[in-house]
């Protein structure tokens, strides 16, 4: 039914995006002149796991679900692509709202160009200058497809500019991250997560590892169990497991190098939190991570050659270790830094999701 106010859709499909929209869509409580539909594409297709996951982040239920089944991942970019051509040729949309750098934020922009529908990217201009990541292409082709580019750091403000895209579709309006930290504090606070865990003090690290290319090679994947299995000699180390993660170390015959390492299932957003800030530090490869720790004064040892996040670097709580070259007694120097606890990212704050939706307010209410 059209209700006569601009229709913005917004496409979900990982658990990153769902932390990121958390706070957006509290502020879109406060914008009733604008209407919102959550489109979920499923792109992490665990219907019970994702109904938990936005019952926590407190996310209204999506409007549409794209029924995708699970396939290989060319199939499952085919399927979600035709299946969001034909939602766009049903619906009138007069905006779209995408996340970071998933599949389902390409497919999406893609979709929407072709339907003459306009895009706001939250979280453009991050650049790795790595183009054999997926993650960065998506992130190029998103960018320069996209009429409102709300950026987290100025760095990405300097890379759209030098990619040629107008200065007056760039926003920077800081990280939303940050503003979910606040937002779901008093839960991340209240956590037992260290309590269920048998953890005491905070003299133990956290560990990530999820991405397609450390994961999908044996080689790769090794190097980084082995650095890890070293690591388990001189700190406790807790890794709560990805499933694709813990499939390829069962696959490859790997299981051995992480048998000192205390491994859990996929933890909630505020356990996890929670078992970020009483930690040493974390050890990941994950770009959200990057920015989480440096909001939180927690240090962030990145088993990556490059970041698209350089402001997290140069602060000073993240540093990035070569996985073939990465020396333990290095990490552990990393781990016990705390010069940087002090410093703060500006518009790293409470009031990003409300910079945005002004934003976008503005822009379709005077019919963009």
């Amino acid at each position: 039914m059209d209700s006569g106010k601009p229709s913005i859709a917004v496409i979900l499909g990982t658990r990153p995006n769902f932390i990121k929209a958390a706070p957006f869509f509290k502020q879109t409580q406060k914008h009733t002149e604008l209407d919102f539909s959550i489109i979920h594409t499923q792109q992490h297709y665990d219907r019970v796991l994702s109904n938990t996951f936005f019952d926590e982040m407190e996310i209204p239920t999506p409007d549409i679900f794209l029924e995708i089944p699970p396939s290989s991942s060319s199939q499952q970019i085919g399927l979600t692509l035709h299946s969001l051509s034909s939602l766009f040729s049903e619906r009138s949309f007069d905006g779209l709202v995408v996340f970071g750098d998933v599949d389902s934020t390409l497919l999406g922009t893609v979709t929407a160009v072709a339907s003459s529908v306009s895009v706001a990217h939250i979280e453009s201009g991050l650049r790795s200058h790595d183009k054999r990541m997926p993650e960065e292409m998506n992130r190029i082709i998103v960018d320069h497809l996209s009429d409102l580019l709300f950026t987290t750091e100025p760095s990405a403000n300097e890379n759209l500019v030098t990619e040629g895209i107008s200065q007056s579709k760039i926003k920077y309006v800081g990280n939303i991250l940050a503003e979910g930290i606040e937002l779901f504090w008093d839960k991340i606070s209240t956590s037992i997560i260290t309590k269920t865990l048998n953890l005491m003090g905070d003299d133990y690290c956290v560990i990530t590892i999820h991405r397609y290319e450390n994961t999908e090679n044996p080689l790769v994947l090794k190097a980084i169990l082995t650095l890890i299995n070293d690591l388990s000699k001189k700190i406790q180390l807790v890794f709560p497991l990805h499933p694709g993660t813990r499939k390829r170390i069962q696959e490859f015959g790997l299981g051995d190098l992480v048998k000192d390492t205390k491994i859990t299932d996929p933890l909630g957003y505020s356990d996890f939190v929670q078992l970020m800030v009483k930690s040493r530090g974390v050890i990941t490869d994950s770009g959200g991570i990057q920015e989480e720790t440096s909001y939180l004064g927690i240090p962030c040892c990145t088993l990556r050659d490059n970041t698209e996040r350089p402001i997290t670097v140069d602060l000073g709580s993240n540093k990035l270790f070569s996985i073939y070259t990465a020396k333990t007694d290095e990490i552990m120097d990393h781990l016990s830094c705390n010069n940087f606890k002090s410093r703060h990212i500006p518009l790293w704050d409470h009031k990003v999701s409300e910079r945005i939706i002004n934003t976008l307010s503005n822009a379709y209410m005077r019919g963009q």
